[in-house]
């Protein structure tokens, strides 16, 4: 029996590799026939657009192929993903979500701040958090959480939470990809806004999170090669910032400060920063997502080693391309007249990506005019100070600054358009989770057909879907802000239900406390601190609402004899027994 059991698997490897062997091909080829039109002198704009558009269209179709009508399927993808490509995916989400937070990985360390958060976040998943839904049967983790505490004012806020964070997450992704399809390539924005919301509902949609993971890994796929294409050429070059090591991160993470993309935080303010997005990150519910569709819980272990890797070379290559483009433009715009400056840098502010003088120059004349009487006599050479940028699209502008051709800038927009897409799709997927099985089919006794709770959480993700592309459509949000804010909800209220859960004293009254205790501990101080969108209040406030959430969940429990025969007996089965503490449904 374990013979045959052995041959099938090894017979659905083969198929499932061959299956990818196709996909890859396809998008080599591609690509390659957009290198060919780029050699043989087709116009550039025509080639810096047809790999972004194919990019969208290919991803659009992979998740409508992937379609499923089966519960196991759409929100746990079989359970059958191996660990090499959960991993993968896993990274390409990180990715996605790093990417408008460039220029934090280009500063000067990667101990704290942001990237200290994120690869910590990510070893929580992959070591802890994701291994252990796995092990629970879970199809999310805010299944999880409502189970553990089953109470219903608990299960709500749990829904809730998970649900506002995940819409965040998509909405965040659909920007990114409209800002490079528009600000990038010079498209309008209301086309490209309803051509990625329509590619985001067609990836998440029909096969839910199966598509939503084979179409993260291919994204990954093309972001190794979109990033890592630039970076080989600078190497090859001995180009910044190969060339000077040490010294090259720092002038470039210095002239990202002067230019307004990085703001400089002190040793205490990074610290908080990275707990803040570390808590974040581990309890977001699209990033725990890859965990879930894994074989078992010792290869949802192994995918968590993996996307601890590729993160790091998703994150590597991201900041080797925008460091590059920094002291390129730094080499071949400080120092020289306004009116003479090279034709990418007026491109890039005719799209918004710099501001010469403190405005959009697309032209000599117009840049001369905005810096006359601004930085000495007219026509005197730009100061590092008369330059801003916007820190995670000026990444594209570095083939054209090292004129490497219009194939390798659109094979760079296209890296960030597919994991935009991977992101949005990703947080589309775990809002309809949220919404449409959690939050309906849980709480309606499991009485709902399939087919009626599938319908459910598709319209859910249609309406999503489509307030993204009007929102996209109108560039009222940030996608940075959006990411933010959803990193901030997550380690605020969910961190704290989540620590929680393994102790068997705590019980529905002591999360539900914990829960608002953490979102009132953030509004607090945000109230207090000022603006938001300012990062390290921001932070602040989600860690401080972190702490005081569980700080009055444990004085909940501790403030009576003894926790809920409920709690023990999960806590046991999850620690000591087979922890599949799910109970099995129809379909599943």
């Amino acid at each position: 029996m374990t013979r045959i059991s052995d041959d099938a698997s090894l017979r659905e490897r083969e198929k499932l590799d061959g299956r990818i062997a196709f996909v890859a091909a396809a998008f080599a080829l591609a690509y390659g026939s957009v290198a060919l039109l780029d050699r043989v002198g087709a116009p550039l704009a025509l080639v810096e657009a047809v790999a972004p558009y194919f990019t969208v269209l290919a991803f659009a179709v992979l998740g409508a192929l992937l379609h499923s009508m089966r519960v196991s399927t759409y929100y746990a993808a079989g359970r059958a993903v191996p660990f090499e490509y959960a991993g993968f995916a896993l990274a390409a989400l990180v990715a996605g979500l790093i990417l408008p937070f460039a220029p934090q990985f280009s500063g000067r360390s990667w101990l704290f701040g942001v990237a200290g958060g994120v690869f910590t976040g990510v070893a929580a998943i992959g070591f802890y958090l994701g291994p252990m839904l796995r092990k629970t049967g879970a199809v999310s983790f805010s299944e999880l959480l409502a189970a553990r505490f089953p109470g219903v004012a608990t299960r709500v806020g749990v829904v809730a939470l998970a649900s506002a964070a995940s819409a965040l997450i998509a909405l965040a992704g659909e920007q990114s990809a409209v800002d490079v399809l528009a600000g990038v390539l010079g498209g309008g924005r209301g086309l490209s806004a309803a051509i990625v919301g329509c590619a985001v509902l067609l990836i998440a949609g029909p096969g839910g999170l199966l598509g939503t993971i084979w179409t993260a890994a291919a994204a990954g796929a093309v972001a190794v090669v979109g990033f890592g294409w630039p970076a080989l050429m600078l190497a090859l070059r001995d180009a910044p910032p190969f060339a000077g090591g040490a010294d090259a991160q720092g002038d470039a993470a210095a002239r990202l400060e002067d230019w307004g993309a990085l703001d400089a935080a002190g040793p205490g303010a990074g610290v908080i920063v990275m707990l803040a997005v570390t808590l974040g990150i581990a309890t977001l519910a699209p990033l725990l997502a890859p965990a879930i569709a894994t074989q078992t819980t010792r290869g949802a272990r192994l995918a968590g080693c993996a996307a601890f890797g590729w993160t790091f070379v998703f994150a590597f290559l991201i900041a080797v391309g925008l460091a590059g483009a920094t002291l390129s433009l730094a080499r071949q715009g400080v120092g020289q007249a306004p009116a003479h400056l090279p034709d990418t840098v007026y491109v890039a502010s005719a799209h918004g990506l710099v501001t010469i003088c403190g405005a959009r120059a697309p032209d000599p004349a117009s840049a001369r005019r905005a810096c006359a009487g601004k930085n000495g006599p007219a026509g005197a050479p730009l100061r590092a100070s008369d330059f801003r940028v916007n820190g995670a699209l000026f990444l594209t502008e570095l083939p054209g600054l090292e004129r490497m051709g219009a194939a390798a800038s659109g094979l760079l927009a296209s890296a960030q358009i597919a994991l935009a897409l991977a992101l949005a799709a990703a947080g589309l997927q775990a809002f309809g989770t949220a919404l449409g099985h959690e939050g309906i089919y849980r709480f309606r006794g499991k009485i709902d057909l399939t087919s009626r709770r599938l319908i459910t959480t598709r319209l859910a993700l249609l309406t999503v879907a489509a307030a993204g592309a009007a929102a996209s459509a109108s560039g009222v949000f940030d996608a940075r802000a959006l990411i933010a804010f959803a990193l901030a909800l997550s380690a605020a209220a969910m961190a704290p239900v989540a620590a929680l859960a393994p102790w068997s004293r705590a019980d529905d009254r002591d999360a539900l406390y914990a829960l608002l205790g953490g979102l009132s501990g953030m509004t607090v101080v945000i109230l207090i601190a000022g603006d938001p969108r300012d990062g390290d209040v921001l932070a602040a406030a989600a860690l401080a609402g972190a702490l005081f959430g569980f700080g009055a969940g444990v004085w909940s429990a501790l403030s009576r004899p003894a926790g809920s025969a409920h709690g023990r007996a999960f806590v046991a089965r999850l620690t000591h027994g087979d922890g599949a503490v799910m109970e099995p449904e129809k379909g599943a």
